[in-house]
């Protein structure tokens, strides 16, 4: 059973999972700040009080679950399609990424209310 958010909760964890356990339509607002497949790897700077934090930002097809392939070709054929055109054109990484960020987009929209939800990206 998915379960209702009270308000103002904030999430730090994979967005992925937490949606999941959202029921639809529960939520007014979604701050989203995504990596951007910068193909760097990022790390704090000693001394720091993030010392030793590190963000990988670089993406192949072994970073996400082969389910989601499936899933996306039936469910989405079109935009399995596109996929796979962009795979042809920027490789990989950038279908690896945007197969990532599809799953992500597509909870968003289920679980954000119906006309009066919003999605703020950076």
């Amino acid at each position: 059973m998915k379960s209702n958010i009270s308000n103002r909760t904030i999430f730090t964890r994979d967005n992925l999972e937490v949606m999941r356990g959202m029921a639809d339509e529960c939520i007014d607002l979604i701050y989203l700040d995504p990596p951007f497949n910068s193909n760097h790897n990022y790390s704090a700077p000693i001394g720091s009080q993030a010392a030793g934090a590190e963000f990988k930002d670089t993406w192949t097809l072994d970073d996400i679950d082969v389910a989601w392939h499936g899933e996306i070709a039936e469910a989405h054929p079109g935009l399995y399609k596109l996929l796979e055109a962009t795979k042809e054109i920027h490789g990989n990484s950038m279908m690896a990424y945007l197969i990532y960020m599809a799953f992500r987009i597509m909870e968003m929209r289920r679980i954000l209310k119906k006309g009066g939800g919003h999605l703020v990206t950076l």
